[in-house]
């Protein structure tokens, strides 16, 4: 018995909605952020060939920026998106930030919001997605990466809110990098994701957090281990602290009483 894997994946283009940056502060960027390792370090100006490379912190430092969008409670890590729908299909993929959790849906060609109901339920009411008809979108469910919409949707654009991931395409490492990068080790520098290699949606209090998780890796690096636990002790601590800050403004919106016997 054997499985044939799809050879065309799904595509569907979404587009970002306008966003606002946070103050830019003194680590605007993701090379601010280096800076600041550097200054910690101690080691003088890193470049693509020392140890550990600018490579390595980069990724050090999406990787820190992905944890934090998926253990914090705040707005930032929330995205908005739309797409315009191909008449006729019910499948699409969602985008290859999403990282899970609640998603909301609007249809914005009839001014209308689209429920979501489980895989489950919606291949009871609908087996056969390509025979329902219909002038409007009704339903839509999740089944994986993808999105399925009844009926088969007519040129509508929909609107797509979510949780991403945090994470960032490297793309201008190749020029840094010049002939150090083997293809494969490609794999290992790129994310599969579509946020901007940037920190600005993030508050500068969370790109200091990054940085102190980044110069952990870095210590480890060069087998400093004192370094490497002082600063992985320092990062889990902020980060704690800002889970807990996280769910104290939420019980704040409730009245400070929990919604269910499983919210701490």
């Amino acid at each position: 018995m054997s499985l044939t894997t799809a050879s065309a994946p799904i595509s569907t283009a979404w587009v970002e909605l306008g966003t606002v940056a946070y103050t830019a502060g003194s680590l605007a960027d993701i090379d601010a952020c280096i800076t600041e390792i550097e200054s910690k370090l101690g080691r003088g100006t890193l470049s693509a060939i020392t140890t550990p490379t600018t490579i390595e912190l980069k990724r050090w430092l999406i990787h820190a920026r992905q944890e934090l969008s998926e253990v914090r409670q705040f707005t930032w890590k929330r995205r908005y998106v739309t797409a315009i729908l191909a008449a006729g299909s019910y499948r699409y993929s969602l985008p290859p930030d999403y990282s899970g959790g609640r998603v909301s849906i609007r249809d914005k060609t009839n001014n209308s919001k689209i429920p979501l109901i489980s895989p489950h339920q919606f291949d009871i009411l609908y087996p056969d997605p390509s025979g329902v008809t219909g002038s409007r979108i009704l339903v839509a469910c999740i089944k994986n990466l993808e999105l399925w919409v009844i009926p088969p949707s007519g040129n509508d654009e929909i609107e797509l809110e979510y949780k991403h991931s945090g994470g960032g395409v490297l793309n201008e490492l190749l020029n840094e990098a010049g002939d150090q990068i083997l293809a494969e080790d490609w794999q290992t520098i790129f994310v599969d994701d579509d946020t901007e290699l940037d920190f600005s949606w993030l508050p500068e209090v969370d790109r200091f957090k990054c940085c102190d998780f980044a110069v952990s890796k870095a210590f480890a690096a060069l087998h400093e281990w004192d370094g490497a636990v002082f600063y992985y002790d320092k990062w889990k601590y902020e980060t704690a602290k800002a889970v807990r800050a996280d769910g104290k403004r939420r019980l704040t919106t409730t009245g400070y009483r929990a919604r269910s016997v499983f919210q701490a």
